[in-house]
């Protein structure tokens, strides 16, 4: 979001000032739509330095506007990619590389899914914890849904084995073989001990959004004695689930003896909804001149009708997008659910459970809900909840994506259909995730109230990450929030 740059606020000009002339280090704590990153680019525009980097997730609007000559915008995996090269020559990217190492380790006898799940814990490890201790990754395996299935904990595939299998996969990722896949880019340059402090000025837009490897890169960028800005929302952090840390705006402060400015006002949403999420952030401000925008309430059953190309519809859960995305096109109107992963993951377990018609399909469907919903709750740990939640998730999307449909294959058909990444599009309903739809906005969102965690009597606080689900699907909305509540909670 553009801020005036005729008229930079006080906050802005004190974040200038630091880029200028100041010494030591910043973090920055700016709220949504509040021109985070127009106004760390005039920062670095403004900054002494003869070598800057700027570490963004999209280093071409970073590039765009980046005037300073000394300054350079790269991602994080091009930096890491830069010291893999520098040491191991002739090196190229091949994203087969760790299922093929996982393959390596585990042995030619081992099953298929016992290899992939082995693969898929060391790429988690690579990110969330290069140098694990003894239960960090059999910890990550539980907390992300890593774990096998009963049948394979029969047959000797339990979480431990799993620990140690992806371990090694880690420790051999280590080794040369002339290739490096996505994950090695920002690993292996920690884990070898390969980063240099080439950089004066290192910036680090969105730290919430990082893992622990991904900063101990861009902190390891910079040079001694030289200048690190840390750029962030600590109340967009909802990233937890695939590992990023989701604290580190407050420990970077605190070891990089940081000072803090902020950013609060908002340039992209008007007063009415501003309000609305100053209830969970109580500094979020609106512009001077942001108009008042409209907040409303809506039953379910009018969605279909007032949904419009170019609008968003956000839900914490998937499962409830897919019959509003059903809807809208029975509606004529032409929408989608983003997450093309998400569709490969629906389609693997309706391949897994290997049914031969739909009513057979949801027997068996029930039946791993069921079993896993157990084996989860049996396991006493304190990811449990939350990954029973995904399971139910899981299973209410498809018995949702089966309705009208005769056979496996049309519903296979279906998921590969529905399920896009297509992203912002005049053109379509947009139907996502909450997380899916961070960084983005829309003049008109609706947010499926119901499907929010929130505040209930007699029940603890949710978690600080749910709140901050609800804070973000708010601040998607320039101009209009529309809540979609269930007919029996709306008031008449």
């Amino acid at each position: 979001m553009k801020t005036p740059h005729a008229q930079w606020s006080a906050q802005q000009e004190a974040i200038f000032s630091w880029f200028a002339s100041a010494s030591g280090n910043l973090v920055v704590r700016a709220r949504a739509g509040t021109g985070k990153t127009t106004t760390v680019l005039e920062g670095i525009n403004r900054a002494p330095e003869e070598k800057i980097l700027l570490c963004a997730f999209n280093k071409k609007i970073a590039e765009d506007k980046l005037r300073n000559p000394a300054g350079e915008a790269k991602t994080l995996h091009s930096i890491g990619f830069g010291f893999v090269r520098r040491n191991w020559t002739n090196v190229r990217p091949d994203d087969g590389r760790g299922e093929r190492i996982a393959r390596a380790v585990v042995g030619a006898q081992a099953p298929d899914p016992m290899v992939r799940l082995v693969a898929q814990l060391a790429s988690r490890g690579k990110g969330m914890c290069p140098f694990p201790r003894p239960g960090q990754l059999a910890e990550i395996a539980v907390a992300h849904g890593l774990e096998p299935d009963e049948e394979w904990e029969d047959e000797g595939w339990t979480v431990d084995r799993l620990e140690r299998e992806a371990s090694a996969c880690m420790a051999r990722a280590c080794e040369k073989d002339g290739t490096v896949d996505f994950d090695d880019m920002v690993f292996l340059p920690v884990r070898n001990r390969w980063v240099r402090g080439w950089w004066d000025l290192v910036v680090v837009d969105e730290a919430q959004d990082m893992n622990a490897a991904q900063l101990l890169l861009a902190r390891g960028a910079c040079r001694r004695g030289g200048r690190i800005a840390v750029a962030g929302d600590d109340r967009q952090a909802i990233y937890g689930f695939r590992g990023a840390d989701s604290g580190s705006l407050d420990r970077l402060k605190v070891e990089l003896g940081a000072a803090e400015l902020g950013l609060t006002t908002t340039y992209r949403c008007p007063r009415a909804v501003v309000a609305l999420a100053a209830k969970l952030v109580p500094d979020y401000r609106a512009a001077p001149t942001a108009p008042e925008g409209t907040v409303r309430v809506i039953a379910e059953e009018r969605l279909a009708g007032e949904a419009m190309p170019g609008d968003f519809i956000l839900s914490r859960k998937n499962a409830p997008l897919v019959g509003v995305c059903l809807r809208l096109l029975r509606e004529g109107k032409r929408a989608n659910v983003q997450g093309r992963d998400i569709g490969r993951g629906l389609v693997a377990l309706l391949k897994k459970l290997k049914a031969k018609s739909i009513p057979d399909f949801l027997s068996r469907l029930a039946k791993w809900e069921g079993r896993e919903e157990a084996r989860l709750a049996a396991s006493g740990k304190e990811s449990a909840e939350a990954r029973i939640e995904v399971v139910h998730d899981m299973a209410d999307t498809l018995r949702a994506l089966s309705e009208g449909l005769s056979g496996p294959k049309e519903l296979e058909t279906r998921i590969e259909a529905l399920f896009s990444d297509s992203g912002p599009d005049s053109r379509i309903v947009v139907c996502s995730s909450v997380h899916r739809a961070k960084g983005l906005e829309a003049d008109r969102v609706f947010v499926l109230e119901y499907t929010l965690t929130r505040s209930q009597p007699g029940k603890p606080p949710p978690a600080r990450e749910e709140t901050n689900i609800e804070y973000v699907a708010i601040t998607r909305a320039r101009s209009e929030l529309v809540w979609v509540r269930k007919p029996e909670e709306t008031p008449s």
